[in-house]
C-alpha cells in the first residue's frame, strides 16, 4: 500500500470509529482484532490486510468502500466550486452576472477555522 493511500485509510477508520463513537478497544473486539494492532492500524505503523479492512468495516457497520471514501481537501473543493459557478454564469448576461455578484457581496462573511 502506498504511504498515503494508507494515510488516508488510517484517518478514515479513525473517522467512522469516532463517528460511531466507539473506542479502539471496542472496535477491535467487534472486529476479532486486537487492540493493539488496531491501534497500530490507526496511528499509520502497520497496514491491514483486505481480511482485516473487512472486518473492521463490518465492526464500524459499512461498507468496505466507505473506507476508502476520501473527503476532498478544502481547497480543491473550493476550486471546484468556483469553476462549476463560472460554467453556470458563463453564458449569462452582464445584469445577471451582476445580480449574481451582489447576491454574493450580502452574505455574511466567512468563519474560517
Amino acid at each position: 500500500m502506498t504511504r498515503n493511500l494508507s494515510s488516508q485509510i488510517w484517518k478514515r477508520i479513525r473517522a467512522c470509529r469516532k463517528l460511531a463513537r466507539l473506542t479502539q478497544e471496542q472496535l477491535a473486539e467487534r472486529a476479532d482484532l486486537s487492540p493493539h494492532f488496531l491501534g497500530f492500524v490507526e496511528r499509520g505503523k502497520a497496514n491491514p490486510s483486505l481480511n482485516s479492512l473487512v472486518r473492521i468495516a463490518a465492526a464500524l457497520g459499512v461498507q468496505l468502500g466507505d473506507l476508502f471514501h476520501f473527503p476532498k481537501e478544502e481547497g480543491q473543493e473550493v476550486k471546484e466550486l468556483l469553476q462549476e459557478i463560472h460554467r453556470l454564469l458563463k453564458h449569462r448576461t452582464p445584469s445577471e452576472v451582476q445580480m449574481v455578484k451582489h447576491i454574493v457581496e450580502l452574505l455574511p462573511p466567512a468563519k474560517r477555522t
